[in-house]
Protein backbone atom coordinates (compact mmCIF):
# COMPACT_ATOMS: atom_id res chain seq x y z
CA UNK A 1 0.00 0.00 0.00
CA UNK A 2 1.18 3.43 -1.12
CA UNK A 3 0.99 5.40 2.53
CA UNK A 4 -0.45 9.22 2.18
CA UNK A 5 1.79 12.37 2.73
CA UNK A 6 1.22 13.52 5.94
CA UNK A 7 0.63 17.58 6.07
CA UNK A 8 0.66 19.23 9.88
CA UNK A 9 -0.65 22.13 10.84
CA UNK A 10 0.14 23.73 14.04
CA UNK A 11 -1.50 25.60 16.28
CA UNK A 12 -1.60 29.99 17.13
CA UNK A 13 2.03 30.21 18.56
CA UNK A 14 3.61 27.09 17.90
CA UNK A 15 6.60 26.73 15.81
CA UNK A 16 6.71 24.30 12.60
CA UNK A 17 9.48 21.96 14.92
CA UNK A 18 6.27 21.58 17.53
CA UNK A 19 5.56 18.42 15.48
CA UNK A 20 9.13 17.28 14.79
CA UNK A 21 8.94 15.22 17.97
CA UNK A 22 6.22 12.83 16.61
CA UNK A 23 7.22 13.30 13.04
CA UNK A 24 10.90 11.68 13.25
CA UNK A 25 10.36 9.19 15.85
CA UNK A 26 6.41 7.78 15.51
CA UNK A 27 6.37 8.14 11.59
CA UNK A 28 9.32 8.44 9.47
CA UNK A 29 10.43 5.17 10.71
CA UNK A 30 7.43 3.75 9.50
CA UNK A 31 7.91 5.23 6.14
CA UNK A 32 5.43 8.36 6.24
CA UNK A 33 6.87 11.66 4.23
CA UNK A 34 5.69 14.52 6.20
CA UNK A 35 5.76 17.73 6.26
CA UNK A 36 4.77 20.74 8.38
CA UNK A 37 3.31 24.23 7.07
CA UNK A 38 4.85 27.72 8.68
CA UNK A 39 2.16 29.73 9.08
CA UNK A 40 2.91 33.85 8.54
CA UNK A 41 0.75 34.79 11.43
CA UNK A 42 3.26 33.34 13.48
CA UNK A 43 6.43 34.02 12.03
CA UNK A 44 5.82 37.24 10.39
CA UNK A 45 3.16 38.42 13.06
CA UNK A 46 3.08 41.78 12.73
CA UNK A 47 2.90 42.08 9.11
CA UNK A 48 -0.04 40.09 9.07
CA UNK A 49 -3.57 41.63 8.58
CA UNK A 50 -5.90 39.20 7.54
CA UNK A 51 -6.05 35.42 6.95
CA UNK A 52 -5.01 35.57 3.71
CA UNK A 53 -1.48 34.72 3.93
CA UNK A 54 -1.95 31.75 5.91
CA UNK A 55 -4.57 30.30 3.84
CA UNK A 56 -2.41 30.69 0.65
CA UNK A 57 0.53 28.93 2.97
CA UNK A 58 -1.46 25.84 3.09
CA UNK A 59 -2.43 25.94 -0.27
CA UNK A 60 1.38 25.92 -1.04
CA UNK A 61 2.63 22.92 1.11
CA UNK A 62 -0.15 20.74 -0.24
CA UNK A 63 -0.88 21.22 -3.67
CA UNK A 64 2.95 20.27 -4.81
CA UNK A 65 1.92 16.73 -3.20
CA UNK A 66 -1.41 16.80 -4.93
CA UNK A 67 -0.41 17.98 -7.87
CA UNK A 68 2.34 15.09 -7.90
CA UNK A 69 -0.61 12.76 -7.53
CA UNK A 70 0.25 11.90 -4.20
CA UNK A 71 -2.65 10.98 -1.18
CA UNK A 72 -2.58 13.84 1.17
CA UNK A 73 -3.68 13.91 5.27
CA UNK A 74 -3.72 17.08 6.26
CA UNK A 75 -3.15 17.06 10.76
CA UNK A 76 -4.54 20.20 12.02
CA UNK A 77 -3.76 21.29 15.53
CA UNK A 78 -6.50 24.04 17.49
CA UNK A 79 -6.54 27.83 15.61
CA UNK A 80 -4.86 25.88 12.44
CA UNK A 81 -8.58 24.59 12.04
CA UNK A 82 -9.35 28.13 9.88
CA UNK A 83 -6.53 27.90 7.58
CA UNK A 84 -6.60 24.46 6.69
CA UNK A 85 -10.28 24.53 6.27
CA UNK A 86 -10.44 27.29 4.09
CA UNK A 87 -7.54 26.64 2.04
CA UNK A 88 -8.37 23.33 0.06
CA UNK A 89 -10.96 23.92 -2.40
CA UNK A 90 -10.20 21.56 -6.04
CA UNK A 91 -7.66 19.72 -3.76
CA UNK A 92 -9.78 16.89 -2.60
CA UNK A 93 -9.12 13.42 -4.14
CA UNK A 94 -12.95 13.59 -4.77
CA UNK A 95 -13.32 16.86 -6.69
CA UNK A 96 -9.81 15.95 -9.05
CA UNK A 97 -11.11 12.41 -9.47
CA UNK A 98 -14.06 13.91 -11.16
CA UNK A 99 -11.76 15.43 -13.27
CA UNK A 100 -9.33 12.55 -14.17
CA UNK A 101 -6.83 13.67 -12.27
CA UNK A 102 -4.55 11.64 -9.43
CA UNK A 103 -4.03 12.79 -5.71
CA UNK A 104 -6.15 14.85 -3.71
CA UNK A 105 -6.64 15.07 0.19
CA UNK A 106 -8.13 12.06 1.28
CA UNK A 107 -8.77 12.75 5.11
CA UNK A 108 -8.65 15.55 7.73
CA UNK A 109 -7.51 14.82 11.16
CA UNK A 110 -8.16 17.46 14.00
CA UNK A 111 -6.73 17.37 16.71
CA UNK A 112 -8.54 20.27 19.33
CA UNK A 113 -8.79 21.99 16.58
CA UNK A 114 -11.71 24.81 14.96
CA UNK A 115 -14.16 23.89 12.63
CA UNK A 116 -15.40 27.34 11.67
CA UNK A 117 -18.76 27.63 9.50
CA UNK A 118 -17.84 29.94 6.54
CA UNK A 119 -17.73 34.07 7.29
CA UNK A 120 -16.80 32.76 10.89
CA UNK A 121 -13.66 33.74 12.75
CA UNK A 122 -12.12 31.94 15.26
CA UNK A 123 -13.70 34.33 17.84
CA UNK A 124 -17.33 33.76 16.64
CA UNK A 125 -16.55 30.25 16.67
CA UNK A 126 -16.45 30.32 20.23
CA UNK A 127 -19.23 32.17 20.87
CA UNK A 128 -18.10 36.11 20.30
CA UNK A 129 -16.20 36.06 23.37
CA UNK A 130 -12.51 36.98 23.70
CA UNK A 131 -10.55 34.27 25.99
CA UNK A 132 -9.98 35.88 29.07
CA UNK A 133 -6.23 34.30 28.55
CA UNK A 134 -5.39 36.56 25.86
CA UNK A 135 -2.83 39.17 26.08
CA UNK A 136 -2.85 41.90 23.80
CA UNK A 137 0.25 43.98 22.09
CA UNK A 138 -1.57 46.52 20.70
CA UNK A 139 1.38 48.39 19.30
CA UNK A 140 2.75 45.64 17.46
CA UNK A 141 -1.34 43.78 16.78
CA UNK A 142 -0.32 40.53 18.51
CA UNK A 143 -1.84 38.06 20.91
CA UNK A 144 0.15 35.88 23.29
CA UNK A 145 -1.15 34.07 26.07
CA UNK A 146 -0.91 34.70 29.89
CA UNK A 147 0.02 31.45 31.29
CA UNK A 148 1.01 28.87 28.35
CA UNK A 149 2.11 26.33 30.25
CA UNK A 150 -1.30 26.14 32.12
CA UNK A 151 -2.97 26.49 29.46
CA UNK A 152 -1.29 24.48 26.29
CA UNK A 153 1.86 22.25 28.63
CA UNK A 154 0.93 21.59 31.73
CA UNK A 155 0.89 17.65 30.97
CA UNK A 156 3.68 17.88 28.82
CA UNK A 157 7.03 16.04 30.82
CA UNK A 158 9.04 18.98 29.12
CA UNK A 159 6.46 21.82 28.67
CA UNK A 160 8.72 24.26 30.02
CA UNK A 161 10.83 23.97 27.41
CA UNK A 162 8.17 24.15 25.22
CA UNK A 163 6.41 27.02 26.60
CA UNK A 164 9.93 28.87 25.51
CA UNK A 165 9.28 27.82 21.69
CA UNK A 166 6.15 30.35 21.36
CA UNK A 167 5.65 33.48 19.43
CA UNK A 168 3.79 36.10 18.93
CA UNK A 169 0.50 35.80 17.16
CA UNK A 170 -0.70 37.87 14.46
CA UNK A 171 -4.52 39.39 16.15
CA UNK A 172 -6.02 39.58 12.52
CA UNK A 173 -6.15 35.78 12.17
CA UNK A 174 -8.29 35.77 15.44
CA UNK A 175 -11.25 37.76 14.11
CA UNK A 176 -10.35 36.92 10.20
CA UNK A 177 -13.87 34.49 8.61
CA UNK A 178 -13.14 31.09 7.57
CA UNK A 179 -14.17 31.65 3.41
CA UNK A 180 -14.75 27.63 3.12
CA UNK A 181 -15.65 24.81 5.24
CA UNK A 182 -13.20 21.64 3.82
CA UNK A 183 -14.18 19.47 6.23
CA UNK A 184 -17.97 19.30 5.26
CA UNK A 185 -16.52 17.77 2.04
CA UNK A 186 -13.36 15.52 3.08
CA UNK A 187 -13.88 12.59 5.19
CA UNK A 188 -12.69 13.42 8.66
CA UNK A 189 -11.94 12.85 12.03
CA UNK A 190 -11.34 14.38 15.20
CA UNK A 191 -8.89 13.92 18.30
CA UNK A 192 -11.32 15.20 21.77
CA UNK A 193 -8.76 16.47 23.92
CA UNK A 194 -10.67 15.54 27.27
CA UNK A 195 -8.32 17.41 29.71
CA UNK A 196 -7.94 20.57 27.27
CA UNK A 197 -7.30 24.02 29.17
CA UNK A 198 -6.85 26.40 26.20
CA UNK A 199 -10.30 24.83 24.50
CA UNK A 200 -12.85 22.97 26.94
CA UNK A 201 -14.04 19.85 25.53
CA UNK A 202 -17.54 20.73 25.49
CA UNK A 203 -16.48 23.53 23.28
CA UNK A 204 -14.76 20.64 20.93
CA UNK A 205 -17.89 18.46 21.13
CA UNK A 206 -20.25 20.70 20.06
CA UNK A 207 -17.86 22.27 17.04
CA UNK A 208 -18.37 18.13 15.92
CA UNK A 209 -21.90 18.48 16.25
CA UNK A 210 -22.22 21.80 14.33
CA UNK A 211 -19.90 20.01 11.68
CA UNK A 212 -22.53 16.95 11.74
CA UNK A 213 -25.50 18.97 11.62
CA UNK A 214 -23.76 20.47 8.18
CA UNK A 215 -23.45 17.03 6.68
CA UNK A 216 -20.21 16.47 7.46
CA UNK A 217 -18.84 12.86 7.69
CA UNK A 218 -16.73 12.97 10.74
CA UNK A 219 -15.49 10.49 13.04
CA UNK A 220 -14.63 10.90 16.73
CA UNK A 221 -11.86 9.72 19.27
CA UNK A 222 -10.78 11.00 22.64
CA UNK A 223 -7.24 10.79 24.53
CA UNK A 224 -7.12 12.02 28.04
CA UNK A 225 -4.38 14.70 27.78
CA UNK A 226 -4.15 18.18 27.40
CA UNK A 227 -3.81 20.54 24.46
CA UNK A 228 -0.83 19.11 23.15
CA UNK A 229 -1.39 15.09 23.32
CA UNK A 230 1.58 14.04 20.67
CA UNK A 231 4.23 15.73 23.07
CA UNK A 232 2.42 13.34 26.09
CA UNK A 233 2.15 10.16 24.44
CA UNK A 234 3.52 10.49 21.10
CA UNK A 235 2.90 6.59 20.31
CA UNK A 236 -0.54 6.94 21.12
CA UNK A 237 -0.96 10.44 18.70
CA UNK A 238 0.62 8.20 15.90
CA UNK A 239 -1.02 4.95 16.03
CA UNK A 240 -4.42 6.84 15.80
CA UNK A 241 -2.86 9.21 12.45
CA UNK A 242 -1.31 5.59 11.25
CA UNK A 243 -4.80 3.97 11.62
CA UNK A 244 -6.80 6.81 10.07
CA UNK A 245 -3.86 6.83 7.53
CA UNK A 246 -5.24 3.21 6.55
CA UNK A 247 -2.38 0.79 8.72
CA UNK A 248 -3.86 -1.89 10.42
CA UNK A 249 -2.05 -0.47 13.63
Amino acid sequence: MTKPTLIFAPGAWYPSTAFTPLTTTHLTPHNYQTTTITFPSIQDAKTITSLAPDIAAVRNAVSPAVEAGQDVIIISHSWSGLPVNSALEGLSRAERQEQGLEGGVVRLIFISAFLPTVGQSLIGAVGGVVPDWYVFDDEHETITADDPYKLFFHDVPDGREWTETLRPHAAATKNSPAVAAAYVDIPAVYLLCEEDRAIPIAVQEAMVEKAREMGANISTERVKTGHTPWLVDGEFVAGFIRRWAGEDV
